[in-house]
């Protein structure tokens, strides 16, 4: 799916950059479409993209402040393992999948039963959990 109104603005914003001064606010706005465009537009690409990111961001702003805070973890490898759990924990939430069931799910896969289900990292995501729950 794409935006009728796409070829329309890609005009509109060369027109305007054209007669824009440099240091007008309405300059910064042109060339900031033009760097971001492709991102700006693929909300309207893709349906499952949603157009407000907030949320996202409101959740991954706790594994930014764990970072900040385990500066001092024993390790850096150990801070980043946490930070990766942590992430894992925020997709399980924003799916609304059981963090534990789904860990629980993943490792027996991952572990000692690896060879009976032999299956690809893709197939071990919160999502493709959330898919075998029905």
């Amino acid at each position: 799916m794409h935006s009728p109104h796409r070829p329309g603005l890609r005009a509109l914003a060369r027109r305007r950059r054209a007669d824009a001064l440099a240091s007008e606010p309405l300059a910064a706005a042109i060339q900031y479409y033009k760097n971001h465009r492709d991102a700006l537009f693929r909300f309207v690409d893709d349906p499952l993209v949603p157009i407000d990111n907030s949320p996202t961001e409101r959740e991954f702003q706790n594994v930014a402040k764990l970072r900040l805070n385990m500066l001092f973890a024993g390790s850096t490898e150990g801070a980043h393992r946490a930070c990766v759990l942590l992430g894992i924990i925020a997709t399980c939430r924003a799916l609304g999948v059981p963090a534990q069931a789904y860990l629980t799910w993943a490792f027996e896969r991952l572990g000692t039963h690896r060879d009976v289900f032999a299956l690809p990292l893709e197939a071990l995501t919160p999502a493709a959990f959330k898919k075998t729950l029905g």
